[in-house]
């Protein structure tokens, strides 16, 4: 069970149409039968090819799902944030696990254990329902994403990373960097190059400050109306 003294999720939370009732649903379902463990920054989750035996939900924090591809680097395929759900496929479809999952900042994860999570979900169509529209945006989101990797230029896909991942205070937007630029460049699908060259250029212009972990967005309306 979830520990005590933990906030709800939903505390000063409003549903809409961009995912946060979807969130909503499945955050009471963890919360309620879901155990919560915080986990380090760089710590693992789960490892490929080990057994499928839980699903999880990050509380707060950042995970990245990632592999190792056949010259072993690490390539990071998605980020899981605050409010998704990771790690259900290989359950719901009986297989390992085909990547890994681990925090790139601290973090606060729920897990259901695998044996209990169909039943749950039959015994909740609210969460199940959640989960099917999650598993639908997500599926949006991929082709989306495929079609940017095709036709938009870096400068773009970068910009919209940065934007993902910041906190908007006034006109400017704080990224904190969890990622390094060699994880960044297989985020958005270019060279570790192009992204220091990018992020070289926006300083140079005056358009964002730019030190090691992190970028400054000085305006962010005109940053994106650049774009």
């Amino acid at each position: 069970m979830n520990q005590g003294g933990m906030s709800s999720y939903s505390e000063g939370t409003a549903a809409s149409d961009n995912g946060e009732a979807e969130q909503l649903a499945l955050a009471k379902l963890f919360e309620k039968f879901g155990a919560s463990r915080d986990v380090k920054k760089n710590d693992f989750i789960f490892r490929s090819e080990e057994d499928s035996q839980e699903i999880y939900f990050v509380r707060d924090g950042l995970v990245k799902i990632s592999q190792f591809a056949q010259e072993g680097q690490s390539i990071t395929l998605f980020l899981r944030h605050r409010g998704e759900v990771f790690g259900a496929a290989e359950v719901l479809t009986g297989q390992k696990r085909q990547r890994y999952a681990r925090c790139i900042t601290d973090s606060r994860i729920l897990s259901i254990p695998a044996s209990s999570f169909t039943d749950l979900l039959k015994q909740h169509p609210d969460a199940l329902y959640a989960l099917t529209v999650a598993n639908a945006r997500r599926l949006l989101q991929t082709q989306r994403y495929v079609e940017t990797l095709i036709s938009r230029p870096v400068a773009w896909r970068l910009a919209q990373l940065l934007l993902q991942l910041g906190v908007r205070a006034g006109k400017e937007t704080v990224v904190t960097l969890p990622l390094s630029h060699e994880e960044i460049s297989y985020v958005i699908g270019c060279s570790r190059q192009t992204v220091t060259e990018t992020l070289g250029r926006w300083r140079d212009e005056g358009i964002v400050r730019y030190e090691k972990k992190q970028v400054v967005i000085f305006d962010t309306d005109s940053f994106e109306r650049r774009l």
